[in-house]
């Protein structure tokens, strides 16, 4: 059994090409490292370094032997991943979502039914990111903004969002039905940092002069009462109660603004979130009721 130790010390010697080059990169002396090699040349019984002129580099046996030293060395990593992610698994539940308003709002539930367990949450940008979390085991449950198609996973539809522009009651546009992107450029929109997804889509209509991007919610607030600057909203949140006297929220007409979520995990531990996807499920159906009177 060859130690870990050479693994490391030879896989160094083969990128660095030199004694001395890996010496510094893992700080050991030249000395050191060098019997360090002839001790990994004399476990393994052959010979796998040229020596010509008290240079050391490897022949082709000693090449082929550097390949599966970095294999065997990624093994190893894998190996101590795997046993540390299934281990944090046992206590924790990692959520990804792409917008806020989805994981706030199943947060009471989660914290009900995984009680014994510590929920770490994280706001992802983009679909692509989340799925592929939650196929590498970096997320047990993600909420997206878009159905994928894939028979691995498990999706149960969550709830709709609506994004409207919040203006002050004598704007112009606080007597319109509904507004477009389009006709907001040019204006400067105060908006928040932390939003997912939909920063791309505000991105994508209005350019970065028209958007005052405020990185903590608190500075957004008092931005928002200090003035009349129009701010984005939801008809989530305005149900919620984000709603200012003396403001008027209209919604946004085009297609993205408005976002269908889906509750997603992996098809194999759909059993075990069941009490989740049936809040889930329970939530969406009293919505399409409610918006079926």
């Amino acid at each position: 059994m060859i130690e870990t130790y050479l693994l490391e010390q030879f896989a160094a010697f083969a990128r660095c090409g030199t004694l001395l080059k890996a010496s510094e990169e893992l700080h050991i002396t030249q000395p050191t490292l060098s019997r360090s090699m002839k001790k990994l040349e004399e476990e393994l019984g052959v010979s796998i370094f040229h020596r010509e002129n008290s240079k050391l580099s490897l022949n082709e046996t000693g090449k082929v032997a550097a390949e599966y030293a970095e294999k065997a060395l990624q093994a190893n990593q894998d190996l101590i991943d795997h046993v540390l992610a299934y281990d944090r698994s046992l206590r924790t539940v990692s959520i990804g979502s792409s917008s806020p308003f989805p994981i706030n709002e199943l947060m009471p539930a989660l914290q009900e039914y995984l009680s014994e367990k510590t929920i770490l949450t994280e706001l992802v940008d983009t679909d692509e990111l989340l799925l592929t979390g939650l196929k590498n085991r970096k997320y047990d449950l993600v909420i997206l903004h878009s159905l994928p198609e894939d028979k691995m996973l498990y999706c149960q539809r969550y709830m709709d969002e609506q994004i409207c522009l919040t203006v002050d009651e004598n704007h112009p546009f606080a007597q319109k039905k509904s507004i477009s992107f389009a006709e907001m450029l040019g204006m400067r929109i105060l908006v928040s940092g932390k939003i997912g997804f939909w920063m791309d889509i505000c991105k994508k209509h209005l350019s970065e002069e028209d958007l005052l991007v405020q990185r903590g919610l608190e500075a957004l607030g008092e931005l928002i009462e200090a003035s009349a600057l129009p701010f984005f909203n939801s008809d989530r949140m305005i149900e919620m109660g984000v709603q200012i006297p003396g403001r008027v929220s209209v919604p946004i007409s085009d297609e993205d603004a408005h976002a269908t979520y889906w509750v997603a995990c992996r098809a194999s531990d759909q059993s075990k979130y069941r009490s989740i996807f049936n809040t889930v499920r329970s939530y969406a159906l009293r919505h399409d009721a409610r918006n079926s009177r």
